[in-house]
């Protein structure tokens, strides 16, 4: 579903071009995960993997004013679920504050060494042996639904990047991009000071 209204001429390019979306996203057969009573709003700048690379992919050449409805598969959203990321921690291993229980879908920061693994882990099982834990993101293996609408597309200004951004190019291969999800609501630059 695209709008076909006159559009202005600036095109959504892959690098450096400031993005400001009305959203609403759901899991595919799923629930809505932002923009149920009313649709959020974003904004990113291209070619940094600030948003999951199957959105941006899908904005490109597209122009402000552009209403869009489409799937993104799991692999170019949060990837595919992989069992060897779940597996079970000796007890002795966490370090709970005393008379503290941990419980099922309980969150904790967790330091994995695969390269762009989250920053916190989910605890699946409590186990006499000890604590089964899940490091894929929360949706992981799951396709999204986006309805969406380009409220404003131009070229990124130098107040539009933070200084500790890196480009990335996610053209070819983007299984191993991390990017920061607006899903969740994190926002790299809250109190750092613009380039």
């Amino acid at each position: 579903m695209t709008d076909r209204s006159p559009q202005p001429e600036f095109a959504i390019s892959d690098s450096r071009c400031y993005v400001k979306i009305k959203y609403r996203v759901r899991v595919v057969e799923g629930p809505i995960l932002k923009g149920s009573d009313e649709p959020e709003v974003m904004d990113f700048v291209t070619g940094f993997a600030q948003v999951i690379p199957g959105l941006e992919s899908r904005l490109l050449g597209r122009r402000q004013g552009e209403k869009l409805s489409f799937n993104v598969p799991a692999e170019e959203a949060f990837g595919p679920r992989h069992q060897e990321l779940v597996f079970e921690k000796s007890t002795a291993d966490f370090h709970f504050p005393a008379g503290f229980e941990p419980y099922p879908g309980m969150e904790l920061p967790f330091i994995c060494n695969s390269e762009g693994a989250p920053d916190t882990v989910r605890i699946k099982e409590i186990r006499e042996t000890g604590i089964v834990i899940d490091c894929n993101h929360p949706l992981a293996g799951a396709a999204l639904h986006y309805d969406l609408e380009i409220e404003e597309a131009r070229p990124a200004r130098e107040t539009d990047v933070c200084a500790n951004w890196e480009e990335q190019s996610c053209q070819s291969d983007c299984s191993s991009c991390s990017p920061h999800e607006i899903l969740l609501g994190e926002d790299c630059c809250k109190d750092e000071p613009l380039q």
